[in-house]
């Protein structure tokens, strides 16, 4: 531990080296630690090394029960969150009412769980018949984001006289006041930025942590503001005498975890303890199997399932189906009542997901060909045989590898003339601020758009393609400024190889969910390349590297198209890297693993 100590102290001398060395190919700097934060862990009694990686992701200390505990009693009353007692009382008088309702859901993960934390949450606790309860997704390709027309005139259709959206419907006041005029009245829950006009008037009311006068945690993804209004409707179901007994709809977190770690929402304690509360207990009860859904799952794994498994083994497959097609797969996937019925559903999935993966990885080479050689801070791409189901993907894909803000658009299918882009954003950059300021510069320009602070999309007509990319291009300079961009990496530390270890894993792993905001250690370190081996079609590289006499596995995903972007690391020769630490199961065995994330060959 006093060599892992020391090498902290000596590290901002490596960094200097490793920057002077690659400037055009990437940027290393030092994640800035809290000291106070630090201080505090250490009087806690954290040993030096995880006491200096967690207070490099704090910028206050926090208690370390805001870590790592999982009691739902700390929770504050949800009731903070403007417009949620009305839409309660609204949604118990439905239920009383008997009415039929509708549950209108995002396309992504986010949405599709929410959709079986509404569902569920009808069904198995509240009673109410499933025939007077309807889902209605929208299709990603023909049809757009949010609340759109074809979606509530479904909605319509299905004879529902109330309406509960989750994931979306913040930006939606045009087709909420359709809505209304029809007989339906309208409830949105959502956590996406409100629009500069403020919320959607017509709708009966608006549960959304980022309403200005909310006063609760803004950080939520949409499945939980769901939940917390399916809590407090149990609560107003008991109150009233309306139920005798309700279950606790906490046994509805197992979806709440899938859809904040998929969703990207914070992870940080001291900016979202409410997330890492509700993301832990819902991967304790995704470990439990009691859903049918869990027991197909985790038949294929081995090992728990942490939030790096559901971020990149179970939130794609469910992504899939909304990126491709219709997003019901994942839906049913979810509240599947027996195995077999998962098990067939996962299968679909599974399918959808290997297609999304041939496409984009065709998208991808088509994409870095376009953008070799393009100048300017932002990367903005007209793909016309693009795939809009899979841009957001490939944008992410583009920023790792040029560190400017992304965007990809394709013409929108079934819309003449209109073309539709996913964007991705880098540190200090506010996507969908950028895209108001546009919207604001030229109004009209954009035929609609939406997002958070990293990731947002927009379409608009192709004939204004070239004053976007300009407008945005402006924007980007005014958040961002003019020095040249380049893929940066936030790293902790050059850990000696005693810390290398399963030891380490397992003490990070009582530090659960890693994810957005709150990631796993990211180091760097110098290795010798043992061997190369291209695995999974060529598209991603395993190698075993050597440093202090001991040996160590690393694979490094996804580097199809990278050669020209500085790949070249031989066999024979020492190489510089930025990884992770992993664990491999293999046939009930654990292993170490480094997974790559960056490298390129030593001086």
């Amino acid at each position: 531990m006093e060599k892992a100590e020391a090498s902290c102290r000596a590290f901002p001398l490596f960094l200097l080296v490793m920057a002077m060395r690659a400037p055009d190919e990437w940027q290393i700097r030092l994640r800035p630690r809290a000291e106070d934060a630090y201080e505090s862990l250490r009087r806690d009694g954290l040993p030096i090394w995880l006491a200096d990686v967690l207070a490099r992701r704090l910028e206050q200390p926090v208690p370390l029960a805001d870590l790592s505990e999982g009691e739902l009693a700390r929770l504050p009353d949800p009731g903070r969150i403007p417009g949620m007692n009305r839409a309660v009382e609204r949604i118990v008088q439905a239920i009383e009412r008997e009415e039929k309702i509708a549950f209108a859901c995002d396309h992504d993960s986010d949405g599709i769980a929410s959709a079986a934390v509404l569902w569920t949450a009808f069904t198995d606790h509240f009673g109410v018949p499933a025939e007077r309860l309807t889902v209605v997704t929208s299709h990603r390709l023909t049809e757009g984001y949010g609340l759109s027309m074809p979606v509530a005139e479904r909605i319509k259709a299905s004879g529902a006289t109330l309406t509960i959206t989750a994931d979306k419907g913040s930006s939606d006041e045009e087709r909420i006041a359709w809505l209304k005029a029809e007989g339906v009245e309208v409830i949105v829950t959502d956590h996406h930025l409100l629009p500069a006009e403020g919320a959607p008037s017509s709708a009966l009311a608006v549960v959304n942590p980022k309403s200005p006068d909310s006063g609760y945690d803004p950080n939520l993804c949409g499945a939980a503001v769901a939940f917390l209004v399916m809590a407090k409707v149990r609560s107003r179901l008991l109150e009233t005498g309306l139920r005798q007994h309700v279950e606790s709809v906490a046994a509805l977190l197992d979806y709440v975890a899938v859809a904040t770690v998929a969703d990207c929402v914070s992870l940080r304690p001291d900016r979202s303890w409410i997330n890492r509360l509700l993301a832990r207990r819902g991967l304790a009860l995704i470990n439990e199997r009691r859903r049918p859904a869990w027991r197909v799952f985790l038949a294929e794994q081995e090992g728990e399932v942490t939030a790096e498994t559901v971020a990149f083994k179970l939130a794609p497959p469910v992504a899939a189906a909304g990126r491709m097609n219709w997003a019901d797969a994942g839906f049913h996937f979810f509240i599947a009542s027996t195995d077999a019925e998962a098990a067939y559903r996962w299968q679909l999935l599974e399918q959808e997901n290997y297609t999304r993966r041939q496409v984009e990885r065709q998208l991808r080479l088509s994409a870095l060909t376009k953008a070799e050689g393009h100048q300017g801070q932002s990367l903005v791409l007209y793909l016309e045989e693009g795939h809009c189901g899979v841009h957001g993907i490939t944008a992410s894909r583009l920023v790792d590898i040029f560190g400017k803000p992304t965007a990809l658009f394709a013409p929108s299918a079934g819309q003449d003339g209109l073309i539709s882009g996913s964007f991705r954003g880098v540190p200090g950059f506010h996507v969908r601020d950028a895209l108001q300021a546009v919207a604001d510069a030229a109004p009209g320009l954009l035929c609609a758009f939406g997002g958070h602070e990293g990731a947002a999309g927009a379409t608009l007509a192709l004939a204004d393609f070239p004053r976007f990319v300009s407008l945005f291009e402006a924007e980007t300079r005014r958040q961002l400024g003019d020095a040249p961009l380049r893929p940066v990496y936030y790293v902790d530390a050059d850990w000696p190889a005693e810390l290398l270890t399963l030891e380490t894993m397992d003490i990070l792993g009582r530090l659960e969910p890693w994810g957005n905001d709150f990631a796993m250690p990211l180091l760097i370190g110098r290795f010798a390349v043992v061997k190369r081996q291209l695995v999974g079609r060529g598209g991603h590289l395993r190698l075993l590297l050597e440093r202090e006499g001991r040996s160590f596995p690393a694979i490094w995903f996804n580097t199809t198209g990278m050669e020209n972007f500085g790949l070249g690391i031989n066999v024979g020769r020492m190489a510089d890297f930025v990884y992770r630490l992993s664990v491999n199961h293999f046939r009930g065995v654990k292993s170490l693993q480094l997974q790559i994330v960056g490298g390129a060959p030593a001086s």
